[in-house]
């Protein structure tokens, strides 16, 4: 959208302040009771002028103040238009009893308004109804009631399309806080995803090189300085990711700390590796093609694919293979079949996590055993190379 559009202005109608329509009424009311007098002085009555000049002004002059007193300018006209209807005098074709019941209209609810228009019909049939009985019906005496009619039909109309206009403005602004709800919980859902998948790898490597160094403290001091030099390099390493997701939830102006990708297979297998589960990587195609967010969840997959071969097949053997095509992406992580596994615990939520950060990118992700034993988890994705 172009700047010129932003600075378009408003429509005059919309720039008007209440003091200038406010001057607006008061120069409509002068310019009726000028017309008005200037019909009675045009067209002598058998009525004195001094009589009627008064009701002239009377339902003309209120008009001015239409807007801030709707009410009381209703009252005003409407007896000044039945007296002077009942005299003789309906005032035809000045429309001024359509000018402050369509204020009063707009302004009140419907079942008030419809109150309000019923008393002034029966206060013109009134006058209508004493003219005739003194027979003085003089003009179109039926043209003040049709108006009234008409007035509150179209006042209804505008307050009902200006309360449906407020109500869409409400829902817009009740979607706009629900959307900004769901955005900040699926923040929330992403950092608690990021959160499982460093704990639960990291913990598990720590948890089988520690009893690694602890079985063999005493006979192999060797390898149980390499298994504590794991556990110290992982420890490190998801304090490092923690403080960068943990950050996110304090501030969103932290740093934030290049976040893991394809790049970072290498050590990721090397990890898993040292817990004495081997690793093979292979990758083929351009890694460079892939946009970070789908880097993330690919590295994502991968390591929770293989935390659960540390924790369910001890002493396996497993295999990374990363494949990019020009139309498609394929993680595959296999594992050959394992040791007796450990008791399982508290069932988790690896592998939902695992399909939920797949269908993020419009992929798919199956887990399953393999016919010859272990286990295959298989994410595919189409290829959208970053703009």
């Amino acid at each position: 959208m172009s700047d010129s559009s932003h600075d378009a202005p408003l429509p005059w109608v919309e720039r008007m302040t209440p003091a200038a329509w406010t001057g607006v009424d008061a120069a409509v009311a002068a310019l009726l009771a000028a017309a008005t007098l200037a019909h009675l002085y045009a067209f002598p009555s058998s009525i004195p002028r001094a009589a009627l000049i008064p009701l002239d002004l009377a339902a003309t002059i209120p008009v001015a103040t239409r807007r801030r007193y709707p009410a009381a300018s209703l009252v005003v006209v409407t007896l000044a238009l039945a007296i002077a209807t009942a005299v003789g005098r309906s005032l035809a074709p000045a429309p001024v009893i359509a000018l402050p019941l369509y204020s009063l209209t707009v302004a009140a609810d419907r079942r008030r308004s419809l109150y309000a228009l019923v008393a002034v019909e029966a206060a013109l049939l009134a006058g209508l109804l004493g003219a005739v009985l003194i027979h003085r019906a003089e003009g179109d005496v039926t043209f003040n009631l049709v108006l009234a009619a008409a007035s509150w039909v179209v006042g209804d109309a505008v307050r009902t399309r200006r309360g449906y206009l407020v109500e869409q403005e409400r829902e817009r602004r009740r979607r706009s806080v629900d959307d900004a709800t769901r955005a900040v919980v699926e923040e929330r859902l992403a950092i608690a995803r990021e959160l499982h998948d460093v704990l639960a790898h990291s913990l598990a490597v720590i948890a089988i090189q520690s009893g690694v160094g602890r079985h063999v403290i005493d006979s192999q001091p060797d390898q149980a300085r390499e298994a504590l030099e794991t556990v110290e390099h992982t420890s490190r390493s998801a304090l490092d990711e923690l403080r960068h997701v943990l950050g996110a939830l304090r501030s969103d102006d932290v740093a934030r700390m290049p976040t893991p990708g394809v790049a970072d297979l290498d050590d990721l297998a090397a990890r898993v590796t040292a817990t004495g589960i081997p690793v093979e990587l292979s990758v083929d195609g351009d890694l460079a093609s892939l946009a970070p967010g789908l880097q993330l969840s690919l590295y994502r997959i991968a390591q929770e694919a293989l935390t659960n071969v540390v924790k369910h097949a001890p002493g396996a053997r497993a295999r990374v293979h990363l494949r990019v095509d020009p139309e498609q992406v394929r993680l595959e992580v296999t594992n050959s079949p394992g040791g007796p596994a450990r008791p399982p615990g508290t069932p988790g939520h690896g592998l939902m996590g695992m399909r939920e950060r797949a269908s993020l990118f419009g992929g798919t992700l199956t887990a399953e055993p393999r016919e010859r034993g272990g286990f295959a988890v298989v994410a595919l994705f189409p290829h959208r190379r970053p703009q």
